[in-house]
């Protein structure tokens, strides 16, 4: 017997295996002393272990042969192209692929060219890549199919938008390529047009995004104008979005707060919080700052007083995590956001309860997304504080933020 070595196995090749093995010219099968005596084997007993089969035959003396490299583009993928312009000369591939693929960073695109899935030209590259005009970048990202998702909640389909309810946990779109699939791919399964609606098919048409965490009413474009028209008017802050929270309440809490340069009553039970918004401690943080963005929220309570209270919410603009970060400068950190001071619960007690397009697009009315079980509405009064626990200590807590803030300035 011969042993050959293909790849990391060895595999044994039998005499009497011509494409394994030729017989050797200097013996003839009929001088060896075996030949005529022993029986012959059947083949089933007799054959050597069959090699993978991705191996190939293997000479004896051969060289080992090089390990299969993996399929750059694996059939449960999807190819995420472009061609280089002749700003990008001399770029790297991850940089190019960053800017020039809606949806992709650098990170992502260096990730994805780590693992063996960027080719340029047809041929596999690494992320250093330095790009020449006209080459033909291209990246496989898993498939993450929308039809096995279930369908949106459908609240209103009007010409110009699509309503749905987002429910907790689930992202608006995804925010990386191989993200799972998002609400906006369920919603583009059942309406198609919205994929094509926006700047970029990766967010479906959304107008605006609710956090993951939080629940309620979200609205899709169907055509290209009423995309552009409604981010106009949310941008202009010219649209009507409420909002119901579920919060704790400090048993020393008083409503409503004093006024000051940030708060203005408009009622006797409401205020307007006024306090501007901007990074705060860590990457995922919101902060009030005094050299923020303006943000505006109205903040009403809905229900009597108690260690936990239902409250209704009025964004006259869209800060990121606006309705959060207002309601903990107060001192009423919303049930379940551990990010901002909140006790721990199933869900973040936030809920998109109403959006208001009409100045986007004449003749639109309010569309509500109701409040199951789950919502705060419901909830207020059902939350089991044995099941909760405990409040979290973080890093600040809301009522030291307000004060560190104004000591600051």
């Amino acid at each position: 017997m011969t042993r050959s070595r293909t790849g990391s196995k060895d595999h044994v090749a039998s005499d009497r295996s011509e494409e394994t093995c030729p017989e050797d010219p200097a013996e003839p099968r009929a001088l060896r002393p075996d030949a005529a005596a022993a029986p012959r084997v059947p083949d089933a007993a007799a054959a050597p272990r069959v090699p993978d089969a991705a191996a190939a035959p293997v000479l004896p003396g051969a060289p080992p042969a090089a390990p299969a490299l993996p399929d750059p583009h694996p059939p449960d993928t999807t190819r995420l192209a472009c061609v280089a312009d002749p700003e990008d000369e001399g770029a790297r591939a991850d940089v190019v692929l960053g800017r020039r693929i809606a949806g992709v960073s650098r990170r992502v695109a260096r990730e994805l060219a780590l693992a063996g899935r960027l080719t340029v030209d047809g041929r596999r590259a690494p992320p250093s890549h330095r790009v020449r005009a006209g080459e033909r970048l291209e990246l496989a990202v898993s498939a993450a199919p929308a039809v096995a998702a279930p369908g949106p909640e459908l609240l209103v389909a009007t010409d110009a938008f699509v309503y749905v309810v987002k429910p907790a946990g689930l992202h608006t779109h995804r925010l990386r390529p191989d993200d799972p699939p998002a609400l906006a791919d369920r919603v583009a399964v059942r309406f198609p047009e919205c994929a094509a609606a926006g700047l970029d098919a990766r967010e479906g048409g959304a107008v605006h995004r609710l956090d993951r965490g939080t629940s309620g009413v979200v609205a899709f474009a169907r055509t290209r104008a009423a995309f552009v028209a409604a981010r106009e008017a949310f941008a202009a802050a010219r649209v009507g979005k409420r909002y119901m929270a579920v919060t704790t309440c400090p048993i020393d809490h008083v409503w409503p707060p004093p006024p000051d340069a940030w708060i203005a009553p408009v009622s006797p039970d409401a205020v307007e919080v006024r306090a501007p918004l901007g990074p705060g401690l860590g990457r995922d943080r919101m902060a009030v700052r005094r050299t923020g963005q303006p943000a505006l929220t109205r903040v009403e309570p809905q229900g009597p007083p108690g260690p936990r209270r239902l409250w209704s919410l009025e964004l006259s603009t869209g800060r990121r995590h606006q309705a959060r970060v207002h309601l903990a400068w107060l001192g009423l950190p919303i049930l379940g956001d551990e990010l901002y001071g909140g006790e721990l619960a199933d869900r973040l007690y936030l809920h998109a309860l109403r959006l208001d397009l009409s100045a986007a697009i004449a003749g639109e009315l309010p569309v509500t997304a109701p409040c199951r079980p789950s919502s705060p509405r419901r909830s207020a009064e059902h939350v089991d504080p044995q099941r909760l626990g405990h409040s979290r200590l973080l890093r600040f807590t809301p009522t030291l933020l307000r004060s560190a803030e104004r000591d600051e300035h």
